[in-house]
């Protein structure tokens, strides 16, 4: 009986793109709900999530059940941890911060049985032979095993065709975030001049029969990509799905409750001219609508604030959300109008 088959791996190798999802969430709940929705491929992250050797191949173990291929980032690429990821059951794997030909050249042997290489044996302990039932692991398991390597600064970039070159290396990943970062642009991989680095690279690598891969969450990123040959491509992450889903959800909820709304008045002769400083003042904060007689201010926070001149009289109206602070917002509004009337004595009177 050989090694379990890498259906991962032979898709790449036939050419069939495989679009998959990020798991930082580290638990296998997460895991199997992601499973159940139909990716080709999870990939379960320890280099940037907090995940460790149990909590990864307890998340391997619930991906066995589904159709989701299980792909495992390491912290970093040494020798012992791959030794372990891949005892653990692991087939494929991404490691991060490639950076030369000699380093893939090292992955690879760290992935692959004596003579060829420097793997551990120790199948006997391992979940990846089924603990001795496949009788056959030792002698098949390097033909299912699947080397991504991730290139993402310029080091790497400049390395990238003699990386392309070492056998044993089954695809290459475009790390956007870190490469923008490394040309300057950090938090900006949407910059043109990254972009640019990225389909560069992108072409290259399938031009040498090897595959592309990457993660990004802009469509059109994703698209061009695919267009181009990439054979691996994540589209979202699990922290940003759930994170966004709960904030939308929480705000949805608020949303239900009503506004905390207070109104008060005082007595200048500068009602229209404090409006306006007022207004003009925040309006680099926040959306700001005002001529002499009337304004408004709103804030991304909920916060709002209306006023109204009438003569030798300022109204205002001070709105928060549901769970603002009204109090500290009625102070700062006070606050700034008694600076505006330094001149003279201003005070406004709140409704109780």
């Amino acid at each position: 009986m050989p090694a379990p088959h890498n259906p991962f791996k032979a898709a790449l190798k036939a050419g069939k793109p495989q679009m998959g999802c990020w798991l930082g969430l580290a638990d296998p709940y997460v895991a199997q709900i992601s499973a159940g929705a139909g990716f080709d491929w999870l990939l379960i992250d320890a280099e940037h999530a907090p995940n460790d050797l149990r909590s990864i191949t307890a998340q391997m173990q619930v991906l066995a059940g589904f159709d989701s291929h299980a792909i495992v980032r390491p912290t970093i690429g040494e020798t012992w941890m791959i030794k372990q990821y891949l005892d653990a059951g692991a087939q494929t794997l991404l490691i991060p911060m490639v950076e030369s030909a000699e380093q893939a050249r090292e992955l690879v042997r760290a992935v692959t049985y004596p003579p060829h290489g420097v793997r551990g044996v120790g199948s006997a302990l391992a979940r990846a032979s089924n603990f001795s039932a496949i009788p056959d692991y030792l002698q098949t398991a390097d033909a299912e095993i699947c080397l991504l390597v991730q290139v993402e600064n310029r080091a790497g970039i400049k390395a990238l065709d003699e990386i392309l070159e070492v056998e044993g290396v089954d695809g290459v990943f475009i790390g956007p975030s870190d490469l923008a970062a490394d040309m300057g642009f950090i938090g900006n991989a949407g910059a043109p001049e990254v972009k640019a680095a990225v389909m560069e690279a992108m072409g290259k690598i399938v031009a040498s029969g090897k595959a592309g891969g990457i993660l990004t969450l802009d469509p059109e990123m994703q698209r061009a990509c695919l267009d181009a040959g990439a054979t691996f491509v994540a589209t979202n992450i699990d922290v940003t799905l759930f994170a966004a889903a709960m904030r939308n959800t929480a705000k949805a909820a608020l949303a239900l409750l009503p506004d905390q709304i207070t109104t008060g008045t005082a007595k200048t002769e500068n009602a229209s001219r404090y409006l306006q400083q007022l207004c003009k003042h925040w309006s680099h904060k926040g959306t700001a609508e005002f001529d002499a007689d009337k304004g408004s201010v709103s804030f991304a926070t909920g916060n709002r604030v209306e006023m109204s001149a009438l003569g030798e009289e300022l109204s205002i109206t001070a709105t928060t959300g549901p769970r603002g602070d009204l109090e500290r917002w009625k102070k700062v509004i006070s606050d700034h109008l008694v600076r505006f009337a330094f001149r003279e004595e201003f005070e406004i009177t709140w409704a109780e």
